[in-house]
Order: structure tokens, then C-alpha cells, then sequence
């Protein structure tokens, strides 16, 4: 299975780089919930040896983005729906703070930036290129939180996104359809073309609300 991560280069800190680039994979929901990863696999994809890749597994796993089976195999975690609604309460509360720091630090040319992800994720669900759109959609959000210049709050929201990208992919495919992540990033970009904290924030907080609500329709009681 090719996991679209792509090669690197050698250099003297592989396990930093193959873990960089394995953590990247599950922020941006590259990996499905239940998916198992083995190092070897990592190790052949990345074109390194399988100790770096056991290593960025193993680095993952204590930071709670990967689990251990009782057969030592590394799995992509599948939430609860208890422990989806405990992390999407959280998210609730940095990601539009975020927006809030965000949106200041805006204007026309980063919302030019934001305007072309969006389109390309509108484009990618309407083809019915979900995961490519998912993508897309991550990357959106990510790069709009770092624009925030806060490191520690942007830490603290890649370490929930880490748990909740792999679920991502379980967002209904009529959902997706429907455009409404679209039209909600929309009224992100115009706040942020606008330097508009509270509707920036405003748009992120209903992003959210949508997008947890359509996950949740998808989850085991």
C-alpha cells in the first residue's frame, strides 16, 4: 500500500523525520481508524531501515496518537464516541480561540492562500475525491491556527488532532457533498480578508459544530 508520504532524505536524525512525517499522515487523516502499521511497511514507504520507523512509532504511541495491541502491532486508535465528544468539547475551545489570534495577522494575500485550498477541497468532494479533500481540508485548518503565532496553543491542537484526524475519514461521504465545510471556510477567509477576530471565530466555531455533528452520525451509539 503506497501511504502518499513520499521518500526522504538521509541525514543523521531519521527517527525525527520519519516520525515528522508519520505524525503529518495522521494530522491530515491519511490513515483510517483501526489501520495497522507495522515498521517494516513505514520503513520500506519512507526508504529508510525499520529501527527510525519503530522508533517514530513507538514515540507516537507514548504521545497517544498510535496504540499497542497485545501483539505489539502499532494501530491507528478508533475513539469511542465518549472520548470523540471529551476531545471535540476541548477543540471547541482552542481552535476558535486560535481563529481569534489568527485573523489580525490576516489580509488579502494569506486569504488568497486559504481561497485556493478551498476551492481545491470543493473540486476534490464534488469528484468524489474524499480523502484527497480531507487533506485539503486539514491543511486548511492547520495552516490557519499557525498564522496564530502561538506555539504552544498550536502544540496543544496538533496533539488533538492527532487523535481525531484518522476518525475524519469517517465523515459521511452526503456530508461531504453537501459542501458545508466549504461554505463555512467561506466565511473564514472573508474574516480573515476583513483582519475580523470574532467572525473568524465566529466561522470556526460553526465549522466545528457542523463537522462533529455529521462524525457523530457515523459513530456507534
Amino acid at each position: 500500500m503506497d501511504d502518499g508520504l513520499g521518500e526522504i532524505q538521509r541525514s543523521a536524525t531519521l527517527a525525527e523525520q520519519v516520525y515528522d512525517r508519520l505524525r503529518r499522515g495522521l494530522l491530515r487523516g491519511q490513515y483510517k481508524p483501526g489501520e495497522k502499521i507495522t515498521a517494516r511497511r513505514l520503513a520500506r514507504t519512507l526508504g529508510v531501515s525499520p529501527t527510525p520507523a519503530r522508533e517514530a512509532l513507538t514515540r507516537l504511541a507514548s504521545e497517544g496518537a498510535i496504540e499497542i495491541s497485545e501483539t505489539r502491532s502499532f494501530l491507528v486508535p478508533r475513539l469511542t464516541r465518549q472520548r470523540y465528544l471529551e476531545i471535540s468539547e476541548i477543540r471547541k475551545l482552542l481552535e476558535p480561540h486560535a481563529a481569534l489570534l489568527a485573523a489580525p495577522k490576516g489580509g488579502a494575500v494569506f486569504a488568497a492562500r486559504l481561497d485556493k485550498l478551498n476551492e481545491r477541497m470543493k473540486a476534490g468532494n464534488l469528484s468524489e475525491d474524499f480523502d484527497a479533500a480531507l487533506e485539503l481540508d486539514s491543511e486548511f485548518h492547520l495552516m490557519f491556527y499557525a498564522r496564530a503565532a502561538s506555539p504552544v496553543l498550536t502544540r496543544m491542537i496538533d496533539v488533538l488532532w492527532l487523535q481525531v484526524g484518522p476518525m475524519r475519514t469517517l465523515l459521511p461521504h452526503v456530508f461531504r457533498k453537501s459542501l458545508t465545510g466549504y461554505r463555512n471556510h467561506l466565511a473564514v477567509i472573508e474574516a480573515v480578508r476583513a483582519r475580523d477576530p470574532q467572525g473568524a471565530s465566529n466561522a470556526i466555531q460553526k465549522d466545528l459544530s457542523d463537522g462533529i455533528e455529521g462524525l457523530l452520525a457515523a459513530l456507534d451509539p
